[in-house]
Order: structure tokens, then sequence, then C-alpha cells
């Protein structure tokens, strides 16, 4: 009989339930919504949906890889993603465990996660040094080094949406002042253009988007400000590990040109003066909405 890995990606807005065989194929995926009033309340709809993929799936299930938003806490199990404020030391690891009466059980950072994923199957393959992003209602990051994934002593390696480009700047869900996050993530960019009298009842950044190639002024400038700190918070990592691959992954980059476009000018603006990262090289993730959950569950693998 076949096996497989349940993976669990757990986003600032929702959370991806998916089966995958050894070879990085999914069998069978759903989501939910990560909005809750209570963590239990969050756990149970997990558990639930987590049991009609398992029904849906063909085969045995040997083990279930977590990929989470941060911070966590590999050693502990929990989670506290910043965009889930009913997760705070949340046991996500040993609440499977029990649930599941699985041992195998394993987790990384959701955008350690995305980075293994490229990196195996996607827009890294073949590298041996890369840089993983993802821009979404947060920012992350994953390393691999030498041929290596690096996961760090706590398990948070790669967590470049919190490192400060502005000192004393904008206060970040985090609890800090000018991450990167609070300047380049999909919502920020939203609201610095409302900011700005850019007019609209939506707070989707695909819509911020659409207005950009519309030709709206205050959603082109809003972007450009966005990816801009992407670009100095990325070669702030790129010269720090000496890595010139960069795949970007998560929603904001799925906009297309209006939003790649202004990032490849920020990051030829941004190297000037490094000239080992003359060459940098920023990819789309190859495997767009899928990375995370194929990461998550190569955890367990």
């Amino acid at each position: 009989m076949s096996e497989y890995i349940l993976g669990i990606d757990v986003g600032g807005t929702k959370i991806a339930i998916g089966s995958m065989d050894f070879s990085g194929r999914l069998l069978e995926s759903s989501s939910i919504s990560s909005v809750a009033n209570s963590a239990h309340e969050l756990w149970d709809r997990l558990v639930v949906e987590a049991k009609s993929v398992v029904g849906a799936t063909t085969g045995t299930m040997t083990g279930i890889g977590i990929g989470s938003a941060g911070p966590i806490n590999v050693d502990k199990g929990t989670v506290s993603p910043v965009n889930i404020s009913v997760w705070r030391d949340f046991p996500l690891v040993d609440s499977l465990r029990s649930t599941f009466e699985c041992e195998r059980v394993k987790m990384h950072g959701d955008a350690i996660a995305m980075t293994n994923a490229e990196f195996h199957y996607g827009a890294g393959a073949g590298s041996s040094n890369m840089i993983g992003m993802v821009v979404s209602t947060g920012i992350g990051g994953g390393l691999v080094l030498d041929g290596e994934l690096k996961v760090g002593e706590s398990g948070n390696a790669g967590y470049f949406g919190h490192s400060t480009i502005v000192i004393d700047g904008e206060l970040c869900p985090c609890g800090r002042r000018g991450c990167v996050e609070v300047y380049a993530s999909g919502p920020h960019m939203v609201r610095q253009a409302k900011n700005n009298g850019w007019v609209s009842d939506s707070d989707d950044f695909m819509d911020l988007a659409d207005a950009a190639r519309a030709g709206d002024a205050i959603a082109i400038a809003a972007i450009a400000h966005g990816a801009d700190s992407l670009a100095v918070g990325i070669v702030n990592v790129a010269a720090t590990v000496d890595v010139s691959l960069v795949v970007i992954g998560g929603g904001v980059s799925r906009a297309g040109d209006i939003y790649w476009e202004p990032l490849r000018r920020a990051l030829k603006h941004r190297t000037e003066g490094i000239e080992f990262l003359s060459g940098l090289d920023i990819r789309p993730a190859k495997l767009e909405s899928e990375a995370g959950l194929i990461g998550a569950a190569l955890a367990a693998l």
C-alpha cells in the first residue's frame, strides 16, 4: 500500500492542508480560514478539515509535516504566528501527534518550507545556494547554503521580514519598529495607498495592483515603495550570506510585472556599490500556491 505525508501550511489568513506522496506530488488538498475567536475554535476547524483530507487519500499516512508563519519554537513544538493572535505558544506538534496518533510530526517555518519546496522541485532546483522569500500578508524567508536547508537553533532562520530597515520606524504587528514587513507586505502597500488618497473599499493587494495597471499614480507609488523596501531587506541578507539567487513566492509576487518591474529596478539601485551582488538573480516561485504545502510536508521527510 502506498504511503503519504500529511502537510499543514499555517499562513496569516488561511491554513492549507494536503496529502503528498514521497515524490513531492500533492494527492488531496483543502484549506480553512485562520481567522478565529479562540485557539480551540481554530484547532477544532483544522482537525475537521485534516481528517477530511486523510479520509480522501488512499494509502497509509506515515508522518505529518508543518510549515507555520513565525515565530515558532521547534524544541517545544509551539507556534505563535504574528498574524494569528489566538495562537500564542499553541502546542501544534503535540496536538497533531495526539489527535492523529502519529509520532512522526516535524515543523518548519512557513517560509523555510516554501524555500525547501522551491529548492527541491521549483525555481531553485539545481542550485546550491538560495534565498527564499514569501511576500504576502507577512514576509518571511529561508536559506539554503552549500546544498543544505538551514533552520537555525530555534527553527527561525530566515526571519528576514522582521529585520529592521527603518530605525524607530512604523510599529510592526510583531511589536518591533521599522521591520521589512511593515513596509513591504501586501496589506501595508494597500494601507499606504489609502493614506495617500487612493479611494477603494478593498483591502486586497491585487485590487491595488489592478489600479496601478490602470495607471493610478497613487497605487503605482505605493507598490514602488513596498518593492523598494523589500529590495533593501533582500540586499541586506544577500550581502550577509553571499548568495546571488533569490526565489520569491507569496500572493504579492503573483501580481505580475506591475510588481516585478519596480522590484527589479529597486534591486539594481540597492546593489550599487556591492560588486559581488551585481548578478543578483531574482525569480518567481515556480510552485506558486502549492509551494508552502509541499514544503510543509517535506519537513516530515
